[in-house]
């Protein structure tokens, strides 16, 4: 029997990268899928779009604040709802990926038989076909996110491209769309599936590719030391030592708590510090005659 798998897609006013990915959606060799558009406050007919393609479809439409993680809550509530098999899978997944036409296939293939599992696609970086992400070692007694040298030793993943079935979801009971919006939800989730016994895996042979150049504030180099801030303390940036504080505190344990926040906003000290100096220098050689 072939199992139906639910596509949580969120997405917001990207419309032909969203194109992009609908239309590997719409080639695929599995066809036994029904996607969830978590459409959070589009303006550019991305869902308009998206129907011309899609004809098994469920929109959830958003007013432009509920970023990532309150996309996939949404999506979440709406497979709570609908009284589902447990043995149903769900596929969480960017827009901003591609893959290959038995994508669908080759992941209900690798989790037949299997349950209590969570399996991410290998990321591949779409510009330079490099590995970008196998899963992830977290050590927390020195902060380190590393890629582990034996896959038993995954205890984290991202959600751009994650497979697990309906009944595993909602014994996770979803994501933190408050504390967590945007970055580190996806850790928080699956750091917290690894604790309830759930087991994270990846497979060589079920393959995306990420556009990295779509995907949030990483790099930070402005004139303006407001803007600066406002990018570093966004929902978008990646570095937002807020963020990163409530991670720690939902998902580290206790005799690394409170050495990991003084690590955090120590780190964040120092780029606050090299940025002032940064612009400080600037204006004073744009004021040399």
């Amino acid at each position: 029997m072939m199992e139906k798998i639910y596509i949580l897609l969120p997405v917001h006013n990207r419309r032909e990268i969203t194109q992009r990915f609908i239309k590997c959606l719409n080639s695929q060799t599995y066809q036994n899928f029904h996607l969830i558009l978590i459409d959070d406050g589009s303006t550019d007919r991305t869902e308009e779009m998206v129907k011309r393609y899609i004809k098994s479809i469920t929109v959830l439409k958003g007013k432009g604040d509920w970023w990532w993680t309150g996309s996939l809550q949404q999506g979440y509530k709406w497979i709570r709802s609908q009284h589902l098999s447990p043995a149903d899978l769900v596929l969480i997944i960017n827009d901003d990926t591609e893959f290959e036409v038995e994508f669908l296939e080759t992941a209900a293939s690798i989790l037949s038989g299997r349950h209590n599992t969570l399996l991410l696609a290998q990321c591949f970086s779409r510009e330079t076909g490099e590995l970008i992400d196998a899963g992830i070692h977290v050590d927390w007694q020195r902060l380190n996110f590393s890629k582990p040298s034996n896959p038993d030793d995954i205890n984290c993943l991202s959600t751009r491209g994650l497979f697990l079935r309906v009944g595993d979801l909602l014994r996770l009971r979803g994501f933190h769309s408050i504390l967590l919006p945007h970055y580190a939800s996806d850790y928080e989730f699956t750091m917290r599936a690894c604790r309830n016994g759930l087991k994270l895996m990846t497979d060589s042979s079920l393959k995306l590719w990420l556009d990295e150049n779509e995907t949030g504030y990483h790099q930070f180099d402005e004139e303006s030391f407001i803007v600066f801030l406002k990018k570093y303390f966004s929902k978008k940036s990646a570095a937002n030592p807020i963020i990163w504080t409530n991670f720690i505190a939902l998902s580290c344990p206790w005799p690394w708590k409170f050495l990991n926040w003084f690590r955090i906003w120590r780190n964040s000290a120092y780029t606050l510090l090299r940025a002032i100096i940064l612009m400080t220098n600037r204006n004073e050689i744009f004021k040399r005659p």
